[in-house]
Protein backbone atom coordinates (compact mmCIF):
# COMPACT_ATOMS: atom_id res chain seq x y z
CA UNK A 1 0.00 0.00 0.00
CA UNK A 2 1.68 3.57 -0.95
CA UNK A 3 2.11 5.73 1.56
CA UNK A 4 -0.77 8.59 0.79
CA UNK A 5 -3.13 5.59 1.09
CA UNK A 6 -2.23 4.42 4.58
CA UNK A 7 -2.10 7.83 5.45
CA UNK A 8 -5.55 8.31 4.45
CA UNK A 9 -6.80 5.19 5.82
CA UNK A 10 -6.57 6.11 9.75
CA UNK A 11 -8.66 8.95 9.65
CA UNK A 12 -11.50 6.83 7.44
CA UNK A 13 -11.42 3.83 9.82
CA UNK A 14 -11.37 7.29 12.96
CA UNK A 15 -14.64 8.62 10.86
CA UNK A 16 -16.14 5.06 10.03
CA UNK A 17 -15.88 4.38 14.44
CA UNK A 18 -17.26 7.72 15.35
CA UNK A 19 -20.41 7.21 13.03
CA UNK A 20 -20.93 3.41 14.26
CA UNK A 21 -20.26 4.87 17.94
CA UNK A 22 -23.34 7.91 17.24
CA UNK A 23 -25.42 5.19 15.70
CA UNK A 24 -24.87 2.98 18.53
CA UNK A 25 -25.90 5.74 20.82
CA UNK A 26 -28.40 6.84 19.23
CA UNK A 27 -30.15 3.48 19.06
CA UNK A 28 -29.43 2.77 22.97
CA UNK A 29 -31.29 6.12 23.99
CA UNK A 30 -29.98 7.28 27.87
CA UNK A 31 -28.11 4.90 29.81
CA UNK A 32 -25.45 5.22 32.72
CA UNK A 33 -22.55 2.36 32.55
CA UNK A 34 -23.00 0.89 29.59
CA UNK A 35 -25.50 0.48 26.36
CA UNK A 36 -26.91 -2.34 24.48
CA UNK A 37 -25.94 -2.05 20.83
CA UNK A 38 -21.77 -1.05 20.24
CA UNK A 39 -21.06 -1.17 16.70
CA UNK A 40 -17.42 0.48 16.52
CA UNK A 41 -16.38 -2.98 18.55
CA UNK A 42 -16.55 -4.54 15.00
CA UNK A 43 -14.89 -1.94 13.37
CA UNK A 44 -11.81 -1.96 15.61
CA UNK A 45 -11.71 -6.04 15.11
CA UNK A 46 -11.65 -5.73 11.41
CA UNK A 47 -9.12 -2.49 11.16
CA UNK A 48 -6.89 -4.56 12.95
CA UNK A 49 -7.48 -8.13 10.78
CA UNK A 50 -6.37 -5.89 8.00
CA UNK A 51 -3.58 -3.70 9.14
CA UNK A 52 -0.12 -4.98 9.75
CA UNK A 53 1.10 -5.14 13.19
CA UNK A 54 3.26 -2.30 12.28
CA UNK A 55 0.37 0.26 11.88
CA UNK A 56 -1.41 -1.17 14.70
CA UNK A 57 -0.15 1.68 16.79
CA UNK A 58 -1.56 4.44 14.25
CA UNK A 59 -4.54 2.53 13.87
CA UNK A 60 -5.19 2.73 17.96
CA UNK A 61 -4.66 6.33 18.48
CA UNK A 62 -7.35 7.10 15.63
CA UNK A 63 -9.49 5.16 17.90
CA UNK A 64 -8.92 7.04 20.44
CA UNK A 65 -9.31 10.38 19.07
CA UNK A 66 -12.86 9.23 17.56
CA UNK A 67 -13.87 8.24 20.47
CA UNK A 68 -12.55 11.02 22.39
CA UNK A 69 -14.30 13.32 20.04
CA UNK A 70 -17.36 11.42 20.32
CA UNK A 71 -17.48 11.59 24.11
CA UNK A 72 -17.03 15.52 23.53
CA UNK A 73 -20.18 15.69 21.21
CA UNK A 74 -22.07 13.72 23.61
CA UNK A 75 -21.06 15.91 27.02
CA UNK A 76 -19.54 12.86 28.35
CA UNK A 77 -16.63 12.88 31.30
CA UNK A 78 -13.29 12.84 29.27
CA UNK A 79 -11.41 10.85 31.63
CA UNK A 80 -13.95 7.97 31.72
CA UNK A 81 -14.25 8.25 27.58
CA UNK A 82 -10.20 7.37 27.93
CA UNK A 83 -10.30 4.75 29.83
CA UNK A 84 -13.43 2.94 28.00
CA UNK A 85 -10.95 3.62 24.79
CA UNK A 86 -7.82 2.16 26.76
CA UNK A 87 -9.99 -0.93 27.45
CA UNK A 88 -12.04 -1.48 24.14
CA UNK A 89 -9.25 -0.57 21.59
CA UNK A 90 -6.29 -2.54 23.77
CA UNK A 91 -8.78 -6.11 23.97
CA UNK A 92 -9.66 -5.66 20.18
CA UNK A 93 -6.31 -5.19 19.62
CA UNK A 94 -5.36 -7.96 22.15
CA UNK A 95 -7.51 -10.37 20.98
CA UNK A 96 -6.38 -10.41 16.79
CA UNK A 97 -3.17 -10.45 18.41
CA UNK A 98 -4.21 -14.14 19.84
CA UNK A 99 -5.95 -14.82 16.49
CA UNK A 100 -3.21 -14.57 14.13
CA UNK A 101 -0.67 -16.43 16.30
CA UNK A 102 -2.62 -19.41 15.41
CA UNK A 103 -3.50 -20.31 11.29
CA UNK A 104 -5.71 -17.66 10.59
CA UNK A 105 -7.11 -15.95 6.67
CA UNK A 106 -9.66 -13.72 5.61
CA UNK A 107 -11.34 -16.25 4.32
CA UNK A 108 -12.60 -20.20 5.01
CA UNK A 109 -12.93 -22.13 8.16
CA UNK A 110 -9.99 -19.99 9.54
CA UNK A 111 -11.89 -16.91 9.47
CA UNK A 112 -14.71 -18.37 10.90
CA UNK A 113 -12.74 -19.21 13.73
CA UNK A 114 -10.69 -15.80 14.21
CA UNK A 115 -14.14 -13.94 14.21
CA UNK A 116 -15.40 -16.08 16.80
CA UNK A 117 -12.30 -15.99 18.93
CA UNK A 118 -11.94 -12.29 18.60
CA UNK A 119 -15.29 -11.54 19.65
CA UNK A 120 -15.52 -13.97 22.45
CA UNK A 121 -12.01 -12.75 23.72
CA UNK A 122 -12.35 -8.84 23.54
CA UNK A 123 -16.27 -8.64 24.53
CA UNK A 124 -15.57 -10.98 27.59
CA UNK A 125 -12.13 -9.02 28.77
CA UNK A 126 -13.66 -5.43 27.98
CA UNK A 127 -16.41 -6.14 29.96
CA UNK A 128 -14.87 -7.62 32.82
CA UNK A 129 -12.71 -4.71 32.94
CA UNK A 130 -15.27 -2.26 32.51
CA UNK A 131 -17.83 -3.38 34.29
CA UNK A 132 -15.09 -4.38 36.99
CA UNK A 133 -14.40 -0.48 37.22
CA UNK A 134 -17.61 0.70 37.74
CA UNK A 135 -18.40 -1.71 40.35
CA UNK A 136 -15.12 -0.44 42.48
CA UNK A 137 -15.77 3.11 41.83
CA UNK A 138 -19.71 3.74 40.66
CA UNK A 139 -20.78 1.18 42.86
CA UNK A 140 -23.05 -0.36 39.91
CA UNK A 141 -23.78 -3.67 39.88
CA UNK A 142 -20.97 -5.86 37.99
CA UNK A 143 -23.04 -8.84 37.12
CA UNK A 144 -26.23 -6.48 34.88
CA UNK A 145 -23.25 -4.53 33.43
CA UNK A 146 -21.17 -7.14 32.28
CA UNK A 147 -23.64 -9.33 30.39
CA UNK A 148 -24.76 -6.48 28.35
CA UNK A 149 -21.19 -4.59 27.84
CA UNK A 150 -20.23 -8.82 26.17
CA UNK A 151 -23.41 -8.95 24.50
CA UNK A 152 -22.91 -5.75 22.80
CA UNK A 153 -19.69 -6.22 21.72
CA UNK A 154 -19.80 -9.39 21.11
CA UNK A 155 -22.43 -8.80 18.37
CA UNK A 156 -21.24 -5.57 17.20
CA UNK A 157 -17.78 -7.65 15.81
CA UNK A 158 -20.10 -10.29 14.35
CA UNK A 159 -22.41 -8.04 12.33
CA UNK A 160 -20.02 -5.42 11.32
CA UNK A 161 -16.44 -7.02 10.79
CA UNK A 162 -17.58 -9.56 8.24
CA UNK A 163 -18.64 -6.68 6.59
CA UNK A 164 -15.17 -4.67 6.44
CA UNK A 165 -13.06 -7.63 6.67
CA UNK A 166 -14.90 -9.22 3.29
CA UNK A 167 -15.06 -5.47 1.21
CA UNK A 168 -11.95 -4.49 2.63
CA UNK A 169 -9.98 -7.30 0.44
CA UNK A 170 -12.82 -6.77 -2.52
CA UNK A 171 -11.48 -7.21 -6.06
CA UNK A 172 -13.35 -7.21 -9.27
CA UNK A 173 -14.31 -10.84 -10.47
CA UNK A 174 -12.83 -11.92 -13.86
CA UNK A 175 -15.41 -12.76 -16.48
CA UNK A 176 -16.84 -16.82 -16.13
CA UNK A 177 -17.08 -16.71 -12.21
CA UNK A 178 -20.70 -15.98 -10.68
CA UNK A 179 -23.63 -17.34 -13.47
CA UNK A 180 -25.70 -14.47 -14.23
CA UNK A 181 -28.95 -16.04 -12.91
CA UNK A 182 -26.69 -16.95 -9.50
CA UNK A 183 -26.11 -13.35 -9.11
CA UNK A 184 -29.73 -11.83 -10.01
CA UNK A 185 -31.37 -14.23 -8.03
CA UNK A 186 -29.04 -13.21 -5.00
CA UNK A 187 -30.04 -9.52 -5.67
CA UNK A 188 -33.60 -10.88 -5.64
CA UNK A 189 -33.15 -12.74 -2.04
CA UNK A 190 -31.56 -9.47 -0.59
CA UNK A 191 -34.43 -7.64 -1.40
CA UNK A 192 -36.48 -10.09 0.21
CA UNK A 193 -34.59 -9.45 3.18
CA UNK A 194 -34.76 -5.93 3.31
CA UNK A 195 -39.16 -6.13 2.46
CA UNK A 196 -39.69 -8.94 5.19
CA UNK A 197 -37.41 -6.99 7.95
CA UNK A 198 -39.73 -4.04 7.42
CA UNK A 199 -42.80 -6.07 7.28
CA UNK A 200 -42.03 -8.06 10.09
CA UNK A 201 -40.45 -5.62 12.22
CA UNK A 202 -42.31 -2.20 11.34
CA UNK A 203 -44.99 -1.68 14.03
CA UNK A 204 -47.43 -0.41 10.85
CA UNK A 205 -48.10 -3.87 9.78
CA UNK A 206 -51.21 -3.71 7.15
CA UNK A 207 -52.37 -6.69 9.93
CA UNK A 208 -52.06 -6.78 13.69
CA UNK A 209 -50.99 -10.40 14.01
CA UNK A 210 -50.72 -12.08 17.45
CA UNK A 211 -47.65 -12.13 19.19
CA UNK A 212 -46.78 -15.93 18.53
CA UNK A 213 -47.53 -15.46 14.75
CA UNK A 214 -44.68 -12.38 14.93
CA UNK A 215 -42.44 -14.12 16.74
CA UNK A 216 -42.39 -16.79 14.05
CA UNK A 217 -42.86 -14.45 11.29
CA UNK A 218 -39.21 -13.27 12.19
CA UNK A 219 -37.47 -16.42 10.71
CA UNK A 220 -38.82 -15.48 7.25
CA UNK A 221 -36.04 -12.97 7.21
CA UNK A 222 -33.24 -15.44 8.29
CA UNK A 223 -34.35 -17.78 5.09
CA UNK A 224 -33.65 -15.11 2.84
CA UNK A 225 -30.07 -13.95 4.46
CA UNK A 226 -29.10 -17.87 4.38
CA UNK A 227 -29.78 -17.58 0.32
CA UNK A 228 -27.90 -14.65 0.13
CA UNK A 229 -25.15 -15.77 1.52
CA UNK A 230 -25.45 -19.40 -0.63
CA UNK A 231 -26.16 -17.26 -3.66
CA UNK A 232 -23.29 -14.51 -3.00
CA UNK A 233 -21.04 -15.84 -0.77
CA UNK A 234 -19.66 -14.32 2.49
CA UNK A 235 -19.39 -10.48 1.30
CA UNK A 236 -23.21 -10.96 0.30
CA UNK A 237 -24.13 -12.44 3.01
CA UNK A 238 -22.79 -10.16 5.68
CA UNK A 239 -24.12 -6.96 3.80
CA UNK A 240 -27.67 -8.64 4.18
CA UNK A 241 -26.84 -9.08 8.13
CA UNK A 242 -26.09 -5.46 8.21
CA UNK A 243 -29.39 -4.42 6.40
CA UNK A 244 -31.22 -6.73 8.32
CA UNK A 245 -29.56 -5.63 11.46
CA UNK A 246 -30.06 -1.96 10.32
CA UNK A 247 -33.67 -2.62 10.05
CA UNK A 248 -34.06 -4.70 13.35
CA UNK A 249 -32.34 -2.04 15.61
CA UNK A 250 -33.82 1.04 14.17
CA UNK A 251 -37.48 -0.47 14.43
CA UNK A 252 -36.78 -2.00 18.03
CA UNK A 253 -35.30 1.29 19.33
CA UNK A 254 -38.42 2.79 18.29
CA UNK A 255 -40.71 0.09 20.16
CA UNK A 256 -41.78 -1.22 16.83
CA UNK A 257 -41.66 -5.14 15.84
CA UNK A 258 -42.04 -8.37 18.20
CA UNK A 259 -39.31 -7.15 20.28
CA UNK A 260 -40.37 -4.54 21.42
CA UNK A 261 -43.97 -6.00 22.16
CA UNK A 262 -42.67 -8.19 24.74
CA UNK A 263 -40.04 -6.36 26.12
CA UNK A 264 -40.65 -5.09 29.83
CA UNK A 265 -37.79 -2.25 29.17
CA UNK A 266 -36.18 -0.57 26.20
CA UNK A 267 -33.06 -1.98 26.75
CA UNK A 268 -34.42 -5.68 27.01
CA UNK A 269 -35.62 -5.29 23.65
CA UNK A 270 -32.51 -3.78 22.32
CA UNK A 271 -31.10 -7.14 24.38
CA UNK A 272 -33.16 -10.00 22.68
CA UNK A 273 -32.76 -8.23 18.99
CA UNK A 274 -29.14 -8.51 19.54
CA UNK A 275 -29.55 -12.50 20.14
CA UNK A 276 -31.39 -12.93 17.13
CA UNK A 277 -28.68 -10.71 15.20
CA UNK A 278 -25.96 -12.92 16.74
CA UNK A 279 -28.11 -16.38 15.58
CA UNK A 280 -28.58 -14.48 12.16
CA UNK A 281 -24.64 -13.60 11.47
CA UNK A 282 -23.60 -16.76 12.33
CA UNK A 283 -26.00 -18.51 10.22
CA UNK A 284 -24.34 -16.59 7.52
CA UNK A 285 -20.22 -17.25 8.88
CA UNK A 286 -21.07 -20.88 8.79
CA UNK A 287 -22.77 -20.80 5.27
CA UNK A 288 -20.09 -18.47 3.72
CA UNK A 289 -17.67 -20.65 5.27
CA UNK A 290 -18.82 -23.90 3.97
CA UNK A 291 -19.54 -22.35 0.48
CA UNK A 292 -15.84 -20.79 0.63
CA UNK A 293 -14.27 -24.24 1.38
CA UNK A 294 -16.41 -25.93 -1.42
CA UNK A 295 -15.34 -23.22 -4.12
CA UNK A 296 -11.71 -24.00 -2.52
CA UNK A 297 -11.94 -27.42 -2.77
CA UNK A 298 -12.96 -27.30 -6.55
CA UNK A 299 -10.68 -24.56 -7.63
CA UNK A 300 -7.52 -27.14 -6.16
CA UNK A 301 -9.10 -30.29 -8.86
CA UNK A 302 -9.69 -28.06 -11.47
CA UNK A 303 -5.79 -27.07 -10.78
CA UNK A 304 -5.03 -30.59 -10.47
CA UNK A 305 -7.25 -31.81 -13.67
CA UNK A 306 -6.11 -28.75 -15.71
CA UNK A 307 -2.24 -29.92 -14.28
CA UNK A 308 -2.58 -33.30 -15.78
CA UNK A 309 -4.28 -32.57 -19.23
CA UNK A 310 -1.40 -30.35 -20.24
CA UNK A 311 1.61 -33.11 -18.88
CA UNK A 312 -0.49 -35.87 -20.56
CA UNK A 313 -0.75 -33.38 -24.05
CA UNK A 314 3.00 -32.39 -23.58
CA UNK A 315 3.75 -36.30 -23.21
CA UNK A 316 1.16 -37.59 -26.04
CA UNK A 317 -0.39 -39.89 -23.49
CA UNK A 318 -4.31 -40.64 -22.44
CA UNK A 319 -5.60 -42.39 -19.37
CA UNK A 320 -8.65 -43.76 -18.78
CA UNK A 321 -10.66 -45.68 -16.84
CA UNK A 322 -12.70 -48.69 -17.48
CA UNK A 323 -15.46 -50.01 -16.37
CA UNK A 324 -15.88 -54.20 -16.93
CA UNK A 325 -19.90 -54.41 -15.85
CA UNK A 326 -21.01 -51.28 -18.04
CA UNK A 327 -18.11 -50.91 -20.65
CA UNK A 328 -18.12 -47.17 -19.79
CA UNK A 329 -14.51 -45.26 -20.05
CA UNK A 330 -14.05 -41.87 -18.88
CA UNK A 331 -10.57 -40.67 -20.30
CA UNK A 332 -7.89 -38.03 -19.01
CA UNK A 333 -6.15 -35.96 -21.73
CA UNK A 334 -7.55 -34.79 -24.94
CA UNK A 335 -8.88 -37.22 -26.93
CA UNK A 336 -9.74 -34.84 -29.62
CA UNK A 337 -6.18 -33.43 -29.83
CA UNK A 338 -4.64 -37.14 -30.11
CA UNK A 339 -7.77 -38.82 -32.26
CA UNK A 340 -9.43 -36.09 -34.01
CA UNK A 341 -13.02 -37.14 -31.89
CA UNK A 342 -14.55 -35.90 -29.20
CA UNK A 343 -14.40 -37.59 -26.17
CA UNK A 344 -18.03 -38.90 -26.10
CA UNK A 345 -17.36 -40.59 -29.23
CA UNK A 346 -15.28 -42.93 -27.11
CA UNK A 347 -17.11 -43.69 -24.12
CA UNK A 348 -18.04 -47.20 -24.68
CA UNK A 349 -15.73 -50.28 -24.99
CA UNK A 350 -17.38 -50.62 -28.49
CA UNK A 351 -16.42 -47.34 -29.81
CA UNK A 352 -12.78 -48.10 -28.70
CA UNK A 353 -12.37 -51.23 -30.23
CA UNK A 354 -14.37 -50.27 -33.46
CA UNK A 355 -11.41 -48.11 -34.26
CA UNK A 356 -8.74 -50.60 -33.42
CA UNK A 357 -7.16 -52.00 -36.25
CA UNK A 358 -9.32 -55.27 -37.41
CA UNK A 359 -5.96 -56.96 -37.12
CA UNK A 360 -5.07 -55.97 -33.70
CA UNK A 361 -9.55 -55.90 -32.16
CA UNK A 362 -9.19 -59.35 -31.24
CA UNK A 363 -5.68 -59.30 -29.26
CA UNK A 364 -7.15 -55.84 -27.42
CA UNK A 365 -10.63 -57.50 -26.63
CA UNK A 366 -8.64 -60.40 -25.26
CA UNK A 367 -6.40 -57.77 -23.15
CA UNK A 368 -9.61 -56.15 -21.49
CA UNK A 369 -11.34 -59.61 -21.02
CA UNK A 370 -8.22 -61.39 -19.71
CA UNK A 371 -7.82 -58.18 -17.50
CA UNK A 372 -11.80 -58.25 -16.41
CA UNK A 373 -11.23 -61.68 -15.11
CA UNK A 374 -8.46 -60.55 -12.95
CA UNK A 375 -5.35 -61.70 -14.85
CA UNK A 376 -2.54 -59.43 -15.38
CA UNK A 377 -0.77 -58.62 -18.82
CA UNK A 378 2.07 -56.96 -19.75
CA UNK A 379 1.82 -54.03 -22.24
CA UNK A 380 0.29 -54.53 -25.40
CA UNK A 381 1.31 -52.35 -28.45
CA UNK A 382 -1.68 -52.08 -31.13
CA UNK A 383 -2.71 -49.99 -34.09
CA UNK A 384 -5.91 -47.29 -33.98
CA UNK A 385 -7.59 -46.59 -37.14
CA UNK A 386 -7.71 -42.32 -36.00
CA UNK A 387 -7.46 -39.61 -36.63
CA UNK A 388 -9.01 -39.93 -40.38
CA UNK A 389 -6.88 -41.17 -43.09
CA UNK A 390 -3.98 -42.43 -40.20
CA UNK A 391 -2.91 -45.37 -38.61
CA UNK A 392 -1.53 -44.05 -35.25
CA UNK A 393 0.63 -46.92 -32.83
CA UNK A 394 -0.57 -46.88 -28.90
CA UNK A 395 0.97 -48.46 -26.47
CA UNK A 396 -1.30 -49.83 -23.74
CA UNK A 397 -0.36 -49.85 -20.03
CA UNK A 398 -3.17 -50.98 -17.73
CA UNK A 399 -3.86 -52.94 -15.07
CA UNK A 400 -7.19 -53.99 -12.62
CA UNK A 401 -8.38 -52.70 -9.32
CA UNK A 402 -9.73 -55.80 -7.81
CA UNK A 403 -12.98 -55.26 -5.29
CA UNK A 404 -13.46 -57.06 -1.96
CA UNK A 405 -14.74 -60.12 -3.37
CA UNK A 406 -11.73 -60.55 -6.13
CA UNK A 407 -14.06 -59.19 -8.73
CA UNK A 408 -12.59 -56.71 -10.71
CA UNK A 409 -13.88 -52.84 -10.05
CA UNK A 410 -12.37 -51.66 -12.91
CA UNK A 411 -9.31 -51.47 -14.89
CA UNK A 412 -7.09 -48.15 -15.45
CA UNK A 413 -4.64 -47.43 -18.07
CA UNK A 414 -2.73 -45.52 -19.86
CA UNK A 415 -2.14 -45.15 -23.93
CA UNK A 416 1.41 -43.95 -25.03
CA UNK A 417 1.40 -42.47 -28.23
CA UNK A 418 4.29 -44.08 -29.92
CA UNK A 419 4.10 -43.15 -33.99
CA UNK A 420 1.38 -41.96 -36.25
CA UNK A 421 1.15 -43.12 -40.42
CA UNK A 422 -1.17 -42.43 -43.46
CA UNK A 423 -3.10 -45.10 -44.32
CA UNK A 424 -0.23 -45.95 -47.68
CA UNK A 425 2.25 -46.89 -44.37
CA UNK A 426 4.49 -43.39 -45.10
CA UNK A 427 5.51 -41.66 -41.50
CA UNK A 428 3.27 -38.12 -41.62
CA UNK A 429 4.87 -35.13 -40.88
Amino acid sequence: MKLSNRIMALPLWAILYFICGYASHKINGPFAATGYIWLPAGVTVAAFMLAPARRWAGLALAFVAAQMLLGEVEGRDAFRMLLFSVDEIGFAALAVALVQMRRFSLEGLAFLRGVLLAAVVSSVGGAVLGAGWFWLFLDVPFWATAKVWATADFVGVLIVTPVLAGWGRFSAARSGGRRRIEFLAGLAALLAVLVTSAVVFDGTRLVQLSLGVAYALTYIPLFFVAIVALLLGGRGGSVAVAALSALVLLNTAQGDGPFADTAVHHGYSLLVAQLYLAVAALLTLLISTLRTAREQLHEAAARRQNDVDLALAASGQLVYNLDPHSGRLRWSGSVEQVFGLSEAAFATLDDVLASVHPDDRAAVRRRWLRESAGEVGGDLTFRVLLPAGSSTTVVDMSGPLMDGDDSVALVAGAWRIVARHDTEGRRAA
